[in-house]
C-alpha cells in the first residue's frame, strides 16, 4: 500500500479556487487575495492534511469519510444545522454535507475512511457486525481528547516516516483507536471497554507464554489456551495490539528468531556442527534459520560464525 504525498500552493485567486473546487467541491472566495497552502499525506487508510490559509473562502463538500478537524483560529462550520467552530478538535462523519469558512488560519485534519476504521474497529472490539457512526462531534472525555492529540501530535510529526510500512500502519492504529475511544461511538461503552481489556490481557499472556515456552514444542493453540480463548480469538488479539503487525505464529517465529541468534552470537567461531544444534533447539532447520536470519538481521548466522 503506497504513500501518497501531495503538495498546493497558490497566491492566485483563480487558481486556488480551481484546487479547492476539485479538492473540496463547491467554493466562495471573499477575499481580494488568498494565499492558500496545503500538504497532504497518506494511504487508502488514513490521511494527514495541512492547511494555512492568508484570506479567507467559504466551501461545502460532502464527506467521504471520518474526518478529525483541528484549528488555531478562524474555522467556522455548519453541519445538519448545527454550528460551531474548530478551536477544539471536531469530528465530521460521512453522510453530511460540511459548510466551512476559513479565515487567516492554520489548519490540521485527520482523515479516516469510514471502511478501514470500521475493520480496525471490528477486531478491536471484536464484533463483526459492529457499524461505525458517531453520536456528535466533541470528545466524550478530557483525558480521551488529551489521548487523541497525542496520537494526532505524533502522527503528523512523523510524516516523514510514513513511507516505512511498518511505521505507517502502527500510527493508523494509534490514531484511529484514539479517534474510536475520545469521539462518542455509538454502543455500549461499557462493553467495548471490556472487550478491550479481554484482549489486552489475551495478548499479554500468549507472548508472557511464548517467550517463557519457546524452546519446547509448543504452538499457537497451546499459547491461546493458556491466555484462555480460542485461536481465532487470540489471532484478533494480536490484530489489534500487536505494534509490530505480527500474528501469533509469527510473532513466536521472531522470539525463537531471537533466542536462535543469541545462541549464536555466545557460540565459539567456526562452529558448524553448533548451528546445527542451535537451529533444532529452536524448531528450525539450517536453511530456514540462514534465510530467516538474513531476513530480519542482514547477515547469515554462518558469517557470525566466521564460516
Amino acid at each position: 500500500m503506497p504513500v501518497v504525498r501531495e503538495h498546493f500552493r497558490s497566491d492566485d485567486v483563480s487558481e486556488a479556487e480551481t484546487y479547492i473546487h476539485r479538492s473540496y467541491g463547491r467554493v466562495e472566495l471573499d477575499a481580494q487575495d488568498l494565499v492558500f497552502e496545503e500538504s497532504s499525506v497518506g494511504d487508502e487508510r488514513f490521511g494527514l492534511r495541512r492547511l494555512d490559509i492568508r484570506g479567507g473562502y467559504s466551501a461545502e463538500c460532502d464527506l467521504d469519510a471520518v474526518i478529525v478537524v483541528h484549528s488555531d483560529a478562524q474555522y467556522e462550520w455548519e453541519i445538519d444545522g448545527e454550528r460551531g467552530d474548530a478551536a477544539e478538535p471536531v469530528l465530521f462523519q460521512p453522510g453530511y454535507t460540511l459548510a466551512c469558512r476559513l479565515q487567516d488560519t492554520r489548519v490540521r485534519v485527520v482523515a479516516l475512511p469510514l471502511g478501514a476504521l470500521t475493520e480496525l474497529a471490528r477486531t478491536v472490539y471484536n464484533d463483526e457486525t459492529l457499524a461505525v457512526r458517531f453520536d456528535g462531534g466533541r470528545a466524550v472525555d478530557p483525558a480521551l481528547l488529551r489521548a487523541w492529540r497525542s496520537a494526532s501530535t505524533l502522527a503528523f510529526t512523523a510524516e516523514e516516516s510514513l513511507d516505512n510500512d511498518l511505521a505507517r500502519a502502527s500510527l493508523f492504529r494509534s490514531i484511529a483507536v484514539s479517534t474510536l475511544e475520545a469521539f462518542p461511538l455509538l454502543g455500549d461503552r461499557h462493553e467495548r471497554a471490556e472487550t478491550v481489556a479481554q484482549q489486552q490481557r489475551a495478548y499479554r499472556s500468549a507472548v508472557s507464554f511464548f517467550e517463557q515456552n519457546a524452546s519446547l514444542p509448543i504452538t499457537v493453540d497451546d499459547a491461546a489456551a493458556a491466555a484462555g480463548v480460542g485461536s481465532a480469538a487470540l489471532r484478533r488479539a494480536f490484530l489489534a495490539h500487536s505494534a509490530a503487525g505480527r500474528t501469533p505464529l509469527q510473532h513466536l517465529t521472531a522470539v525463537r528468531l531471537d533466542a536462535a541468534r543469541a545462541d549464536i552470537v555466545a557460540t565459539a567461531i567456526g562452529s558448524l556442527d553448533d548451528l546445527g544444534e542451535i537451529a533444532s533447539r529452536w524448531g528450525f532447520t539450517v536453511s530456514s534459520l540462514t534465510r530467516q536470519h538474513l531476513d530480519v538481521y542482514g547477515i547469515r548466522p554462518q558469517e557470525l560464525l566466521g564460516l
